[in-house]
């Protein structure tokens, strides 16, 4: 009888610390039939290259492929304990992405409270959730905004190596800071430069009902090219911006983009995108975005980017969405005074699904 009874506690027990933990598998699956056209202009005869129309069937066309597992456990006084697993792959071929890790796009463990999050792991930069929360069409991968990354590398969405703290929301504004370590370091005779390739990211949010207003900055060390020579140093300031009027929503964004070149001209990009939403009906949303990119490399040469993304989306429910789209990226050089080198211009039309799980 004691035997029984002992063994009934021990049930409970591990009941109840069972019902204080959760898994969640969860995932996104994007897979479209698309055209792509790209037409090469140059007055340089040695830079001239090929035009090129393909159809294909693509992985995350409008939103990126992935799957994960994630969890928290309850550990009393208000303190969790939580890990999040997340996979690129592509659905077209089944293949983790070329030169991806396994846990490439989130791989974090940590604990929150009423103090905020702590999270170490490979993690998102406060930088991106500025970005990605006031780009234009959903922060969709067929948005223009491809064109930032024309002139100086765009900034980083994730950071291995890292620690990220969150706050909690103080009457709507919250705080975040991050810090990923290059861990690359190399000894050097001089102690000229180093190569770590640290990254240091921050924003500050505020949202409150239809209104998301937010700062986001952050500074990326690249690697170091020549042993002795300082390292380049991009920084990011990023301003955005969004408003939900029922009717359609508005997005925007300015952000200026700098590099700080060791002994040479400093080249910045000044980039700004405006997005609009527009509900019809209870299931279809039209977008429509433009974004711009005009870069200074400081020593008469310069770029010219802009582009725009027009789509439409089909809830089928509340996991499956139907959508179509087309962007447009034109991409100019200059040099001496605007004279206009080379012309790249792509055409891009897509048809796909959106599955959750």
């Amino acid at each position: 009888m004691k035997k029984s009874l002992i063994a009934l506690a021990v049930l409970a027990a591990s009941g109840a610390a069972m019902a204080q933990s959760s898994v969640t598998l969860f995932g996104r699956l994007d897979a479209a039939v698309g055209y792509i056209d790209t037409e090469v202009s140059s007055n340089n005869p040695l830079n001239v290259k090929p035009s090129q129309s393909q159809t294909v069937v693509n992985s995350s066309t409008f939103n990126t492929t992935y799957w994960g597992i994630k969890g928290t456990e309850d550990l009393g006084g208000g303190l969790k304990a939580n890990f999040n697993l997340q996979s690129n792959f592509n659905i077209d071929t089944g293949a983790i992405g070329k030169g991806q890790s396994l846990f490439e796009r989130n791989a974090t463990v940590g604990l929150s409270g009423g103090f905020g999050t702590v999270n170490l792991g490979r993690q998102y930069t406060p930088y991106y959730a500025i970005y990605a929360s006031t780009a234009m069409i959903g922060n969709a991968n067929l948005d223009a905004e491809t064109v930032y990354g024309a002139g100086l590398v765009q900034g980083v969405t994730r950071a291995s190596n890292s620690i990220r703290y969150d706050s909690p929301s103080f009457s709507g504004f919250t705080v975040s800071g991050l810090v990923g370590l290059g861990e690359n370091d190399t000894l050097s005779p001089d102690n000229a430069g180093g190569d770590s390739t640290d990254t240091y990211s921050l924003n500050v949010m505020y949202k409150a009902g239809p209104l998301l207003v937010g700062y986001g900055y952050q500074q990326r060390k690249l690697a170091q090219v020549t042993p002795g020579v300082q390292q380049d140093e991009l920084s990011y300031n990023m301003v955005g911006a969004s408003y939900d009027f029922g009717m359609a929503k508005i997005t925007g964004g300015y952000q200026k983009v700098e590099n700080d070149l060791a002994g040479a001209a400093n080249q910045e990009d000044d980039e700004f995108n405006v997005g609009v939403s527009v509900p019809v009906g209870p299931a279809t949303t039209l977008w429509a975005g433009y974004a711009d990119s005009q870069s200074d490399f400081g020593n008469g040469n310069s770029l010219d980017s802009n582009g725009y993304t027009l789509a439409a989306t089909y809830q089928l429910s509340k996991r499956t969405k139907l959508y179509g789209a087309y962007a447009y990226t034109e991409i100019e050089s200059s040099k001496d005074q605007g004279v206009t080198i080379d012309n790249t211009q792509t055409d891009k039309f897509a048809v796909g699904v959106v599955h959750l799980f």
